[in-house]
Formats: structure tokens, C-alpha cells, sequence
């Protein structure tokens, strides 16, 4: 059992974590949630040893064992994967070694005395139930379950890129299955289908976890309790993820609804004493009334965090009508084939979203066209008067921890700017001390919010974000979202996060088998063309789409196959159904937007006007279009319940 009592941590004057307190029972799995900067990784820290609380203890059981998966891990580079993987087994490499010094020995002298043969059973026995014979074999189980190939598991960990070693590292941690397993934001170096694995493991294993994650779905398959960090309090419950939500409203409205109701009797109360205290005769009654209600214990008004970043990109200078085409893309590492012959285009205004499981060349067809690594073959042509602001997959790692929040926003700021510093950055939730701390005491999410910050300094006409929603909480990203819906520049978004993108692109682009595939539509009309209805599932595994021509949905009522039965077309048919009706209610608007600026009298003397009324044209085609694929699915639908 983990106990911690009264533990506190001050930064400052700002208390992270103030006088917790909590009982974890053995075997919890505890999703650790809260926004960025509110003490989830100090809370492991402390549980690990890292860190010290300012106030408070914790105690573990005596022959507690702790394995660590956090940001800031040292990792030896030199050893191979499968034998880094078994470094982390000290019990078992203690018995092996006793093992061999008697072996040794026996080896020397030529004879085994009685008292070592006895003890050489015992060892043998100890490694045997320590897993020693089957070490192998379980190391490339989990290797696997990671995601690692058997090319992989036998090269040196810094053969591998950083997310790779992470997983490594994480593998040690599970192979060993120490008693208490700590891991901060797992997920940012997993891709779907490890995920999903990890959280089959999770639910198996038998000691403790509490697990730091910002994916709603990973803690609800893999954790049976949750803790959340707010306002430096800490609320522990029982239960799932969903089930906490639906507890947390609930306890939110009865404290609301006591409060007020208390309120109501305070003013019926003091009504009385005032009308009391009027007449001398119920003077006495009222004195004894007030004395009564001063010991009152009064219910505090439940407060609601409100606090979220607030910011909005610099307006994007004008580009030409199109940002960057590449024709011919190929790139290889070695003999490993990544891309090969991929072209792109993105047009001004732009937004793009880039899918497909990791490893398939999302982040090298990012880097390769922004000229961060070369290109084998192929051309990149960037368009007039484009500037780029790119968000990095490990962005948070590339920031200089030594500088102050202030000082690395002072480096290359335009001088007209230098005076909103403070401003900008508390708008990313940074305060007026905040902003003379060292980058090395942020966490993740806050390195994050800090980078993105940085990218209010100058105005951008493309912006590229490689998963940005890693290490960022739930509102954060919601904020994120919005911010680049209502950039009028080009977009190109990298990212596994179905709710981040649904919406935000109007093109999505499937990485797969060294080749690029376009859908004209954003990430649900993806999944709809595949068939699926989760990302996890498209990620997880390949599925062949049940029509290999994009136009195919133009034909509804030819999709049924023998292949296909009734339930899984009428599926099919209520995607299609949602998908247009989302569409034709998003272009209802934009129609109606411009339809009110063209009925000024003025509007055809204006600078721009035909451009915008053959955007008015296209779009009222568009509509048509998804209204006709309404009709026809309708229709289909409509056969199939008469059936």
C-alpha cells in the first residue's frame, strides 16, 4: 500500500501539491489526471525517490520495488535493445552472479563441496523462479508487444531514435515487473497498436501503476482508479475514468446546490434578526440569533477552473496561390525504404492532416520538405513570400534548459514585441514569476505551451505541427484546435488524436506501404472511406477498404456485395448519413457568410469580390453534391428497412 500524508511541494509562494493525503491499495492501476503543471510528475518523482517533499511523508512496504518511466531518463546507448531490455532484472542478475562465482569455483578446485552444491541448489532454484531461464524469451515478448522488429531488438539502443529508446526503456520497467510501476505520459512514445497493448499488460500485472496520461481512452481500458491533481488538492476515486466524470458533475451540483441552499438560509436568517432587532421586546432573541449564526459553519462556494491558454497566431502575410509542391519524394536510411515517388501540393489557406501508423514516414515527409534532412530523390518548391513556423514532434526536448521562460523568448523577438512578453506568456498560463524560471523545472505540457508561445513572435503563413497535442492536457488541446481553425494561413497537422482532428482539414493523407493516398475530407471522412469507425482500429491493423476508388461513394447504391450482409451496409450507410449532414450544415454556413457580404451594393467595386464569388459558386456545387449523397444514402437506407 502507498501512504502518503500531508505531503507538500512550494514553488515560490504557489503550493503544487498542499498537504495530500491518500491511501493507493496494492494492485490499484491509478490514472494520475490534471492540467499541465498542477504536480502529476512531482507526485511520481516523490514516490520514486527523485524528489523530496517540502512537508509530509509517504511510506511504501519494505520490499517495495519501483520502476520509473519519466521525461528526463539517462539511457546507456551502447548496449544491444534485447540486453538493454534485461538490464533492468538486478535481482535476477544478483543470483546469475552468485550462480557463476560458485560455478567458477567448482571449476578451479575441481570438486563441489557439500555445503556449495546445497547452495547451488538454492540459486538455481532463486533463478528459476526469478524467470532466469525464460529471460530471452520474455525480453522479445514485450520487445514485440512494443513494437520492436527482430532487426531492431538486435541493434544498439543508439541506433535508435529517441522514441524507440523510450520504449526500451519501458520495456526494462515490464520485464522486471517490479512491485510499483510508475509511468509519466507513456503513450507520447507509443503508437496505436503498442498502446493497446500496453494496456492488455497493464490490466494483467498484479503490483501497483499510477499512470500520467492525457488520452481519456488509454486510461479508461488500463486504469481501475483515478486521482486527480487540482488546485494543489488531490481527489482520489474508485472507479473508472467515465464513471469519475460522471461522479465529479454530480458532486459538483450537490455542493452547488448546498451552498446556495445555506446561502438562502443565511439571508432568511439575518431578514429576522434585522426585523428582531427593530423591536426592544425580541432585542434579547435577536442578539441570540446572530450569536448562532456566526457559529455557523459555512459552505464554501465550489470553484470552478476556468483557467485555459488564450492566444492567437500573428495574421499570415499573403503567400502565392500554392505553399509547396514536392514532386517525387523518395527517402531511404540505408537499405530501409521509407518513401518512394511521393508527390504533395498544399495551396495557400490550406489545412492538411497526415495519418498512418509510426514508422511509415510521417515526420521524414515533414522534415524532408522543410529541409531539416535531405531528400534522395525529387523537388521541393516552396511558393512566393512563404514563412514557416514548425512545431517539432519533441519540441519540448529542444529548448535550452538553462535560459528563464523570459530569456528564451527574448532570443530573436522582434523589438516591437519585447514589451508583450509577459502578456503572451500569460496567456500560455505562465504568471509574472513564473516567467524567471529555468525551462529545466517545467513539465512536459508547460515545455510544450512554452514552445507554441514562442511561435506568436513572428507571423507565419504555414504553420507545421508534428503531434502537438503531446504532453498537453484536455482543455489545452481544445484551445489548440480552435486557435488553427481560425488561422487563415495554410496548416499541415501530423497526429493520432481522432478528436484533435475531427473537423480541422479539409484533405487527409494516409502514409502507408512507402506511399502517400489523399481523401478529400477530414480524419472521420477517412475513417468512413476505410471502413472503421476508430482511428485505434485503422492504426492498429491494416484493413482493406471496402472500395479502392475514392469516387466510389458517389454510387451508394451499388456498395452492397455479397461480401458485405445488411447490418454491416446499414453501418456503412449511417456514417455516410452523419458525414454529409455535418458537411451540408458547415457549408450552409460559409455559403450564408459570404451571401451576406455580397449583398452589400458595393461589393463588386471591391478589392477581391470575384475571387469570392467563385468561392460562393464552388461552394453552392459542393452542397448540391452532398446533398445528392444524402439523397442516395437515404434512399439506400430507406430499401433496407422495407427488406
Amino acid at each position: 500500500m502507498v501512504e502518503l500524508n500531508n505531503i507538500s511541494i512550494i514553488y515560490g509562494d504557489r503550493p503544487v501539491l498542499d498537504k495530500v493525503t491518500l491511501s493507493i491499495k496494492e494492485g490499484d492501476k491509478v490514472g494520475v489526471i490534471g492540467k499541465n503543471g498542477c504536480g502529476k510528475s512531482t507526485l511520481l518523482k516523490i514516490l520514486s525517490g527523485i524528489q523530496h517533499p517540502d512537508q509530509g511523508s509517504f511510506s511504501l512496504p519494505t520490499d517495495t520495488t519501483i520502476g520509473f518511466l519519466h521525461q528526463d531518463i539517462k539511457i546507456n546507448l551502447s548496449p544491444l535493445v534485447r540486453d538493454a531490455c534485461k538490464n533492468g532484472l538486478t535481482a535476477l542478475k544478483s543470483v546469475e552472479k552468485k550462480l557463476n562465482d560458485i560455478k567458477d569455483k567448482a571449476g578451479t578446485e575441481g570438486v563441489l563441496s557439500e555445503v556449495d552444491g546445497l547452495k547451488l541448489a538454492e540459486l538455481e532454484e532463486q533463478y528459476r523462479l526469478l524467470g532466469g531461464y525464460s529471460q530471452d524469451a520474455d525480453a522479445e515478448k514485450i520487445l514485440k508487444g512494443l513494437g520492436f522488429e527482430e532487426e531492431s531488438i538486435n541493434k544498439t539502443v543508439g541506433e535508435l531514435s529517441g522514441g524507440w529508446r523510450m520504449r526500451v526503456e519501458l520495456a526494462k520497467i515490464l520485464l522486471a515487473r517490479p512491485s510499483l510501476i510508475l509511468l509519466d505520459e507513456p503513450n507520447n512514445h507509443l503508437d496505436m497498436e503498442s498502446i493497446i497493448w500496453l494496456e492488455n499488460w497493464l490490466q494483467e500485472y498484479d503490483g501497483t501503476a499510477l499512470i500520467v496520461s492525457h488520452d481519456a481512452e488509454f486510461l479508461e481500458n488500463a486504469a481501475n482508479s483515478i486521482l486527480e491533481i487540482e488546485s494543489g488538492n488531490a481527489f482520489y476515486f474508485k472507479g473508472k475514468l467515465s464513471k469519475f466524470k460522471e461522479a465529479k458533475k454530480i458532486r459538483a451540483e450537490n455542493q452547488m446546490r448546498t451552498f446556495l441552499n445555506q446561502q438562502r438560509e443565511v439571508a432568511d436568517r439575518q431578514r429576522t434578526i434585522e426585523r428582531f432587532r427593530a423591536k426592544a421586546t425580541k432585542a434579547k432573541m435577536a442578539k441570540s440569533m446572530e450569536k448562532q449564526l456566526d457559529k455557523m459553519a459555512l459552505v464554501d462556494k465550489p470553484e470552478e477552473d476556468t483557467t485555459a491558454i488564450n492566444f492567437r497566431f500573428q495574421p499570415p502575410p499573403r503567400s502565392g496561390a500554392t505553399v509547396i509542391k514536392a514532386q517525387n519524394l523518395s527517402k531511404s536510411y540505408g537499405e530501409l525504404e521509407v518513401l518512394k515517388n511521393v508527390n504533395f501540393e498544399i495551396a495557400r489557406g490550406e489545412k492538411i492532416s497526415l495519418v498512418g501508423k509510426n514508422g511509415e514516414g510521417k515526420t521524414t515527409f515533414v522534415r524532408m520538405i522543410l529541409g531539416e534532412i535531405e531528400r534522395d530523390s525529387g523537388s521541393v518548391d516552396f511558393g512566393h513570400n512563404v514563412h514557416i513556423g514548425y512545431f517539432a514532434q519533441n519540441q519540448d526536448k529542444l529548448l535550452d534548459g538553462n535560459l528563464t521562460l523570459l530569456e528564451y523568448m527574448e532570443r530573436d523577438c522582434p523589438n516591437e514585441l519585447r514589451p508583450k512578453l509577459r502578456g503572451i506568456l500569460g496567456g500560455f498560463l505562465f504568471s509574472n514569476e513564473d516567467v524567471e524560471k529555468k525551462i529545466k523545472v517545467l513539465s512536459g505540457g508547460e515545455r510544450s505551451r512554452l514552445a507554441m508561445a514562442k511561435m506568436l513572435l513572428k507571423p507565419f503563413n504555414l504553420l507545421v505541427f508534428d503531434e502537438p497535442t503531446n504532453h498537453l492536457d484536455i482543455p489545452s488541446k481544445e484551445v489548440l484546435k480552435q486557435t488553427i481553425a481560425q488561422f487563415e494561413g495554410s496548416v499541415i497537422i501530423v497526429s493520432h488524436d481522432r478528436e484533435f482532428l475531427r473537423g480541422l482539414s479539409e484533405r487527409t493523407l494516409e502514409f502507408s506501404n512507402k506511399s502517400m493516398k489523399e481523401y478529400l475530407g477530414d480524419i472521420d471522412y477517412f475513417l468512413n472511406k476505410k471502413g472503421i469507425d476508430h482511428i485505434r482500429d485503422f492504426e492498429k491493423k491494416e484493413k482493406k477498404p471496402s472500395h479502392t476508388d475514392d469516387s466510389a461513394d458517389e454510387n451508394l447504391s451499388d456498395e452492397k456485395t455479397p461480401s458485405v450482409d445488411d447490418f454491416q451496409l446499414r453501418k456503412k450507410l449511417n456514417r455516410t448519413i452523419s458525414y454529409c449532414e455535418r458537411n451540408i450544415e458547415k457549408l450552409e454556413k460559409q455559403i450564408e457568410k459570404i451571401e451576406v457580404e455580397m449583398a452589400d451594393p458595393n461589393f463588386y467595386s471591391k478589392k477581391g469580390s470575384v475571387e469570392t464569388a467563385q468561392k460562393h459558386s464552388d461552394l453552392k456545387k459542393k452542397l448540391r453534391a452532398e446533398n445528392q449523397k444524402w439523397d442516395k444514402a437515404v434512399e439506400e437506407m430507406d430499401k433496407l428497412e422495407s427488406q
